[in-house]
């Protein structure tokens, strides 16, 4: 990764409005990097500066993939309803469990960006599976925001129950280059359609007069082990997503197996929004008593068993598997991951007989690791 930015690429924010004196703030401070992808040089936002948001991708003044957006949530259903949309409709699709890509044609190739304005070299070759290239031809200047979901991904050690195998693309929105308009949901559906594109279940259109039926729904995902709800009005203006108290918990749990990794509010952000969910629903008693279980249960039998396994001589660590066409693909995959500071083992490579390769591999979690065994053997600490 290169840490200078080229006169190039600072003759072009000066065009699109950021004074001289900003760029160098930026650029000291590794706010945007140059990058490249297979030849192609392309400028990344750590930093959002003006209207380009953190994870903006900049190629050149038509290409600008603008970062993607993060979606409010509401933890009380019904006040954050009223609240966002008032009395008006609005459509309700599922929040898919998986890791969000933007996919976009740049110099005749298509590209997945990560939500962190990386290119995706494993997205980037799947893609094509999911997606008909002819949306590229007819549409130059759109780009897809989705999700990349299930048991063979990358990034994710689970995802959604419906996805029995493999990976999947599930479109959540369509925006314009440059400026990042969302298209209207009724556009973004008959563009689906028209071009085949796999997308999110849409679970239809309510308002808060159908709110029963809007918890209704949420039971039925909690049920069904799924994440939670998209609401969204009609023009892209407003959006707010709400997970159910499954989503909340199993989030807990992954968490917890590599606890040292991660900021305490993750955890209690989820214990937040289970909190309230409790709360609305005026949960009491046995099925208290439930929920309340499998919350210690999801963060404790995961940290202890880290304990046990660092205590017994091994590294904390997950296994991921992947699909993938071509296998170099796997090993730009693991510089991609060395990039972004990880440690990563290619643990297993298996030819498929459709031409595929599945890939195992293992992510080592060191400090996590580290930490855990100083406490094992007795380093005193400051709390």
């Amino acid at each position: 990764m290169l840490q200078m930015v080229s006169s190039y690429f600072k003759s072009l924010l000066l065009g699109l409005g950021i004074n001289k004196e900003r760029i160098e703030i930026l650029e000291g401070k590794g706010g945007i990097l140059e990058d490249e992808f297979e030849g192609i040089r392309y400028l990344r936002f750590k930093d959002s500066v003006a209207n380009l948001r953190r994870g903006t991708v900049v190629f050149d003044f038509h290409n600008i993939i603008l970062g993607f957006p993060h979606i409010k949530r509401v933890v009380q259903l019904e006040n954050g309803v009223k609240r966002v949309f008032k009395r008006k409709p609005f459509y309700v699709e599922e929040k898919v469990d998986g890791y969000n890509v933007r996919v976009a044609q740049i110099e005749g190739r298509v590209f997945a960006f990560t939500r962190g304005g990386f290119i995706c070299p494993f997205t980037t070759e799947r893609i094509e599976d999911f997606v008909n290239m002819e949306f590229f031809k007819d549409y130059p200047n759109l780009v897809l925001c989705g999700e990349m979901a299930g048991p063979e991904s990358p990034y994710l050690v689970e995802g959604p129950p419906y996805v029995k195998e493999d990976i999947k693309f599930f479109l959540f929105d369509i925006q314009e280059k440059r400026t990042g308009r969302s298209l209207p949901v009724k556009d973004r559906l008959k563009i689906a359609e028209e071009y085949g594109i796999p997308s999110v279940e849409i679970f239809g259109i309510y308002d808060i007069s159908k709110i029963n039926g809007l918890r209704e729904l949420i039971e039925n995902l909690r049920e069904q082990r799924r994440e939670g709800i998209v609401m969204k009005s009609f023009d892209m203006k407003r959006i707010i997503k709400y997970v159910t108290p499954y989503a909340n918990i199993n989030d807990i749990c992954i968490g917890a197996r590599v606890l040292f990794e991660l900021p305490h509010g993750y955890f209690m952000q989820r214990i937040k929004r289970l909190a309230f969910y409790l709360s609305e629903r005026k949960i009491r008693d046995a099925e208290f008593e439930k929920y309340a279980t499998a919350l210690g249960k999801a963060l404790l039998e995961p940290f202890v068993e880290s304990i046990w396994d660092v205590s017994g001589g091994e590294e904390i660590a997950e296994v991921f598997t992947v699909r993938v066409k071509h296998i170099e693909t796997a090993y730009k995959m693991v510089s991609h991951f060395e990039r972004l500071g990880l440690k990563i083992h290619i643990e297993e490579i298996e030819e498929m007989p459709n031409g595929y390769w599945r890939i195992m591999f293992k992510r080592v979690y060191p400090e996590a690791t580290r930490e855990i065994r100083e406490l094992w053997n007795g380093h005193p600490f400051v709390d």
